[in-house]
């Protein structure tokens, strides 16, 4: 992965047009950063201004013209990209905002869209079912109860899309009750599967996504 540049140190000028995005993520054990900053990365390589900010370090909204949140799910999506969308949805309603979902599986059923928003789904963690009929780990991994569940908590707020990618899981790192719960529950295999090829391509397209 390169190394990321903050904004000022960014080797690429903005471009006429270019417009000013916060990336700003929640994460349990440090790997959604780096998810973060190649979303970041690939939005100053077109051109864009790119902050890069923890859910606690964004304050206000109102520099940014689009917004892209970010958060693993293993008990939910994370607390805090949850309370982030809550406490600011009305400045995120005034601009156009994407989310990022790093999640240990996803089921793949086919949809494209939740609740009417669209969704993209990283190769490399949406998997086929094994049976017509779904079994509870694959019924818990939809991305409809990944996603409805934010949805519903952070109502009437939607975003203009949401992608799933694969996350990182260090066991070494992870407490007790999350070790267990996404090895029992999800049924997740440890080690780092994000897919940079997949992150980077949907960060080229954020903004014809996030556009007007």
């Amino acid at each position: 992965m390169r190394v990321e540049a903050g904004p000022e140190e960014a080797g690429a000028p903005r471009l006429p047009g270019g417009r000013r995005f916060l990336v700003v993520y929640a994460t349990r054990y440090g790997s959604t950063r780096g998810v973060a900053e190649a979303i970041a990365e690939e939005l100053r390589d077109a051109g864009h201004d790119v902050d890069v900010r923890t859910v606690a370090e964004a304050a206000t909204l109102s520099q940014y013209d689009a917004v892209v949140v970010g958060g693993p799910m293993i008990r939910g999506w994370h607390k805090d990209a949850l309370a982030f969308v809550a406490a600011h949805r009305g400045e995120l309603a005034e601009r156009p905002t994407a989310y990022f979902i790093t999640a240990a599986s996803l089921t793949e059923t086919g949809e494209d869209e939740v609740e009417g928003v669209p969704i993209v789904k990283d190769p490399w963690l949406a998997k086929r079912p094994r049976d017509a009929k779904l079994r509870r780990k694959e019924r818990y991994a939809l991305p409809s109860h990944y996603l409805g569940d934010v949805l519903k908590k952070t109502e009437p707020f939607r975003p203009r899309a949401v992608a799933f990618f694969a996350g990182s899981l260090d066991l070494a790192t992870m407490s007790l009750f999350d070790k267990l719960f996404v090895l029992l529950i999800v049924g997740a295999t440890p080690g780092d599967g994000r897919n940079w090829k997949a992150i980077r391509e949907w960060a080229t397209g954020l903004p014809a996504v996030l556009s007007g």
